[in-house]
């Protein structure tokens, strides 16, 4: 099983549901256009630690890259993620749509799985080639 990278197209904040200011929600929109070939059922995508930030090389994980949008020189710690409302399209007519599963947590960076429905369906295979619309995923985060 190989871990291949995602192009982080966006990290939107979202909320701050604990009301603290300690607890922050982002919404990664991300694709794998640039390079990155995922075969479903045998790959790891992995957001953050390699690949791109709206379309510059990076190998900052993905906490970094919260952190860098939030300019209040606080530390991000990923706590959970979880998929978005809206999958990935791939590029066709009426190409597949995508959705991450899987999501995990480790070391500043998330990493997922690629199906064809938000929760079951089928392993998706994708190519480098422009993907439609880009898949996301919301992040729990504390900033301290």
């Amino acid at each position: 099983m190989a871990t291949k990278y995602a192009n982080i197209k966006g990290i939107a904040e979202v909320d701050d549901p604990t009301g603290t200011g300690l607890g922050f929600c982002y919404r990664v929109t991300f694709d794998c256009v640039g390079g990155t070939v995922y075969t479903g059922g045998s790959d790891t995508l992995s957001l953050g630690g390699g690949g791109t930030d709206q379309g510059v090389t990076t190998s900052a994980t993905l906490a970094t890259l919260i952190q860098n949008r939030r300019r209040d020189n606080k530390t991000v710690t990923i706590q959970q993620a979880m998929s978005g409302p809206a999958g990935g399209q791939a590029a066709a007519t009426n190409g597949p749509l995508i959705y991450t599963q899987s999501n995990t947590v480790s070391a500043g960076n998330v990493t997922c799985n690629l199906f064809s429905a938000a929760t079951s369906g089928s392993a998706i295979t994708t190519t480098s080639a422009a993907w439609d619309r880009a898949a996301s995923l919301y992040v729990f985060c504390t900033a301290v």
